[in-house]
């Protein structure tokens, strides 16, 4: 699958770009979520390429300026979770009023060993109280372990911005 790039040579706002992320309706249907699910995975798809593309080049954010595309992923994440055994979850979109909420999470089949199974979960309560969740199963390799890899050796460095 060809990565669109040029969405990364102009300036973003790394912190808010998944965050802002709402569907087109409410409640959402499946083209709505299926759109949040394409949005969330191109943009981590995109950092990944930009990086062997462009040998490392960084990216710019409009608050911080030139930053890294590690810096980038980083600013992404709304909260990580790191379990003993060294499963990794990352919220990606808060929940919120008419918001679908976004988790990009992988599991440890060994102790503390390759994550596996990841997946994109969202997740939404609709006007009546009813809890809906859409899971989004992702390569076993590729931009989006490669972003949960990250982020797990990010939080065992404490890297993370609080």
């Amino acid at each position: 699958m060809a990565v669109e790039l040029d969405f990364l040579r102009s300036p973003l706002d790394f912190k808010s770009v998944l965050a802002d992320l709402r569907p087109a309706s409410w409640p959402p249907g499946d083209d709505d979520v299926q759109a949040i699910a394409n949005t969330c995975t191109a943009l981590i798809a995109g950092l990944y390429v930009w990086e062997g593309r462009t040998a490392g080049q960084n990216v710019t954010d409009t608050e911080q300026g030139s930053i890294t595309t590690a810096q980038a992923r980083r600013l992404l994440v709304r909260e990580a979770a790191l379990s003993y055994e060294g499963d990794v979850a990352v919220l990606l979109v808060p929940p919120g009023d008419r918001r679908v909420r976004v988790e990009l999470r992988a599991i440890v089949e060994d102790y503390q060993g390759v994550l596996h199974r990841s997946e994109l979960v969202l997740d939404w309560q609709d006007d009546d109280g009813v809890e809906h969740s859409r899971y989004v199963p992702l390569d076993a390799k590729g931009p989006q372990w490669y972003m949960l890899s990250q982020v797990r050796d990010d939080l065992r460095e404490n890297r993370l911005r609080g």
